[in-house]
């Protein structure tokens, strides 16, 4: 008996020690977790879904509507509701997708080429701005749009009174709108709560003192391209693609903080979750710049490979950077702490046609 016990004991303690063996090895095989990134390819008219840790495209979504060219330009997420949404500048919508599945839901349409966006997920609005002169195509739109993303209606719009207001910023509170006309060198701080009120005209300040006072002068100085707030709202970071400079200031006052070189044409732009550093797209040069605000220095991604860089993005930890670039067709994804590229991606997929990659959002 004892020695039938003995046997049993041995068994049973050696199939556990195989299941843990068989269980430790099939972790090590498990692939990492599929983290995924929206990038609007506005040469083909379609969505490329990235899994950036792989480094490699899940698969595409349609967005040509017209057949003449509808042209994505930006994208947004909205986790707490699973939505993400796009600007079509060429054919003047906002189209609604289903973050689960990637099916369109519903569109509205804006004209005057919708731009860049701003999300207020709690309360699901969006803003919208508008495109800048580019590629041949230009508005002279001055308008700002409201969006109720439930029904996909516009609820109201702001005339800022300046040319092409680009970049768009809107406090978490919701309560804040602030965009920046690209033409004009000045930026706009809209309440969100007077949108469709009639003569209504926001607070309006310049880029620098070396501006018009009018905004409805277009001085090219410094070609605001895009426009973040710092995360307790007290900063607003500005990208003068005219000037190679990031541009910082108090939102209270509209009183410049700061300004930073950066590298040629200065396009999108991201801040880390802690304030610390932006990383910083330079269009004409073909590197990332990496502000660190807490010692003050600038430092740089450079890479030969890419071409006209567009969009930028951080993963939600902020360990990945992912950037687009519209002259190489590809996205490029960096190790943020080691400084490293992970992956170049191509996503033409052997189409004689360009993609032209332009924005990019990950799913956090």
């Amino acid at each position: 008996m004892v020695i039938q016990f003995f046997k049993r004991d041995l068994i049973k303690r050696s199939v556990f020690l195989l299941g843990m063996i068989i269980a430790l090895s099939c972790d090590d095989r498990n692939p990492q977790e599929v983290q995924k990134a929206y990038i609007t390819l506005q040469g083909q008219d379609r969505i490329a879904v990235l899994d950036i840790n792989a480094g490699e495209v899940i698969h595409y979504i349609d967005v040509d509507f017209t057949n003449i060219g509808d042209m994505p330009h930006y994208i947004v997420i909205d986790e707490t509701h699973n939505y993400w949404y796009c600007t079509l500048i060429a054919n003047g919508s906002i189209l609604k997708f289903d973050l689960k599945t990637d099916e369109l839901v519903d569109s509205v349409f804006v004209d005057n080429m919708p731009a860049l966006m701003a999300l207020d997920e709690q309360r699901e609005y969006l803003y919208v701005s508008r495109f800048m002169p580019m590629l041949g195509m230009s508005t002279a739109s001055q308008l700002v749009h409201k969006i109720d993303a439930q029904t996909m209606t516009v609820v109201g719009t702001v005339n800022v009174g300046a040319d092409s207001p680009h970049g768009i910023a809107l406090s978490s509170d919701g309560n804040s709108l602030w965009v920046a006309s690209n033409q004009a060198s000045h930026f706009f701080k809209i309440e969100t709560n007077r949108f469709g009120e009639e003569n209504y005209q926001p607070d309006n300040f310049r880029i620098g003192s070396d501006v018009p006072s009018s905004y409805e002068i277009n001085d090219g100085f410094y070609n605001a391209l895009e426009l973040d707030l710092s995360h307790d709202n007290t900063k607003l970071f500005i990208s003068c693609s005219n000037s190679n400079e990031i541009r910082v200031f108090d939102t209270t006052t509209g009183d410049s903080l700061d300004s930073f070189p950066v590298g040629m044409m200065p396009w999108h732009f991201q801040l880390s979750k802690d304030d610390s550093q932006l990383f910083v797209a330079n269009r004409m040069e073909n590197s990332i710049s990496i502000i660190n605000f807490l010692t003050g220095e600038i430092s740089n991604f450079d890479n030969f490979s890419m071409d006209l860089l567009h969009g930028c993005a951080l993963s939600g930890n902020d360990d990945l950077l992912v950037v687009t670039s519209p002259g190489s067709g590809n996205a490029y994804v960096y190790d943020t702490e080691n400084e490293l590229l992970l992956h170049e991606i191509n996503l033409g997929n052997d189409s004689t046609t360009d993609p032209m990659p332009t924005g990019v959002a990950i799913v956090q």
